[in-house]
């Protein structure tokens, strides 16, 4: 099981595919992402399926999504989504702990969860002779989970390892969640996902079998079946596994989103990282929820910073300054206020200000001077062979459908949205560079190496302005 605590982007940029290839004197068209077909259709007590026939191979992908992530979290239980995902692979009123396990790779099959902001998703890949069992596993999971004070404290206990893992015992793990909260506004991103460890401390069992009630119910999830089968077979598969489990309340709606991009002003926040031994900078611009127009030309535009060796931070601070030894620009969007950032590690003897600076002048030149042709077709490039790429397995299909469903108007925009990208401008680039890059919406991290704590030194406590 994973938690997304880290910043990432929701591109899907890969290896570069040219727009078009000169072969002799004749050009050849750009390859295009294979269509994807689906079919829908809802149970009467609200669980939504969408199915994708594949039967290249004999496997099948079982994708689940709760609309439930840490953006749902009740206050004082930061943290809880995640904690929750653990639970769902311990114990229900027919399986002991160990055996949803021991079922699945038993089948020949995989298994795992993850929790972000905006959902908790639940997934196996099995073979396509063994599709009811894991439907079977999830309507178990869905119906009949058995929450215990011993189970539930053991994945409590796991989960605070892991973020023990995860952030606190690892270099730079408190700069991304710092980043991420001081910049939002939004009362449901104001807390990290993995969460603090005085609000895992405080859940109780009780609390785990009210988010289950109250998140975990047909009408609020939605099942994605890739591989395979026929839309016929799941229909009766899904009847038969899900049609009996009543349907719960409405999840209440969540706060109206506020203004982006902001307009207060710049915030800062100084870490002291025992861990550390290089300084980071950080920084990150407040955007729009994924489903903006602006969102096609800000993906375009991160590649364009920083994907590969030609890129313009890469050119610009690693191999012409020798200021840093790498940089980074990427894009978190989400079904809420979204983000771009950047991040550099300074090149020894290198002053971290100066980085700022290199960075802060490389976003001014942009949006003075705006982009190449040149330098969007090969965004455009990366981005279209990622979204080939990621036509290739079942898994990664039942993953972008649910993408669709969720943070886009219509799932059928699977097939259509590369066209939005493909259709950005120049002018597209550096118009939304100028809207959103700007010091008034921009958020900076510094962080800093400290003494670790067997010289005595300090802890990781940010110390800033918002």
């Amino acid at each position: 099981m994973s938690v997304s605590v880290e910043l990432h982007m929701r591109t899907m940029c890969a290896v570069g595919v040219a727009t078009a290839v000169v072969l002799g004197a004749r050009p050849v068209a750009a390859q295009e992402p294979p269509p994807i077909a689906f079919d829908t259709f809802t149970l009467g007590n609200g669980l939504k399926f969408v199915v994708h026939e594949d039967h290249s191979t004999p496997i099948v992908a079982v994708n689940v999504w709760y609309d439930v992530g840490s953006a749902n979290e009740p206050p004082r239980r930061s943290g809880f989504a995640h904690l929750f995902e653990h639970m769902l692979f311990e114990e229900t009123e027919n399986l002991d702990k160990g055996e949803f396990a021991e079922l699945i790779l038993g089948a020949g099959g995989t298994y795992n969860g993850t929790t972000n902001t905006d959902r908790t998703a639940y997934f196996e890949t099995v073979p396509a002779n063994r599709l009811n069992l894991a439907l079977w596993l999830e309507a178990e999971r869905m119906a009949r989970l058995r929450v215990t004070k011993e189970n539930f404290e053991r994945e409590r206990e796991v989960v605070k390892e892991e973020r023990r893992r995860s952030i606190d015992n690892r270099p730079y793990g408190s700069a991304f969640l710092t980043l991420d909260t001081l910049m939002n506004d939004w009362p449901p991103y104001d807390h990290t996902v993995i969460g603090s460890m005085e609000d895992l401390n405080a859940a109780t069992a009780d609390d785990v079998l009210g988010f289950y009630r109250r998140f975990y119910v047909p009408n609020n999830a939605t099942v994605v079946i890739a591989g395979d089968v026929t839309v016929a077979e799941v229909r009766a598969l899904a009847e038969q596994y899900f049609g009996w489990v009543s349907r719960g309340a409405e999840p209440e709606a969540l706060p109206r989103l506020p203004p982006v991009p902001r307009s207060d002003g710049e915030r800062r926040a100084t870490l002291e990282d025992k861990l550390a031994n290089t300084p980071l900078y950080m920084a990150g611009f407040t955007l729009p929820p994924h489903d903006h127009r602006d969102t096609y030309a800000l993906q375009l535009l991160s590649g364009i910073f920083s994907e590969g060796e030609s890129s313009r931070l890469f050119q610009r601070l690693v191999k012409d300054e020798k200021a840093a030894l790498t940089v980074f620009a990427g894009m978190d969007t989400r079904v809420g206020p979204s983000s771009f950032y950047f991040a550099a590690l300074p090149n020894q003897g290198v002053g971290i200000e100066r980085i700022e600076a290199l960075v802060n002048d490389e976003v001014e030149k942009l949006q003075k001077e705006g982009v190449s042709e040149r330098e969007l077709q090969k965004s455009k490039n990366q981005l279209r062979a990622g979204q080939i790429m990621g036509r290739q397995t079942v898994f990664a299909k039942a993953e972008s459908l649910h993408h669709y469903r969720l943070y886009h108007a219509a799932i059928g925009e699977i097939n259509t949205d590369l066209a939005n990208y493909m259709a950005v401008t120049p002018d597209d680039i550096r118009r939304a560079a100028g809207v959103y890059l700007v010091p008034a919406n921009r958020t900076a991290i510094l962080v800093m190496p400290g003494k670790s704590a067997s010289q005595g030194g300090g802890g990781d406590s940010p110390s800033g302005s918002r």
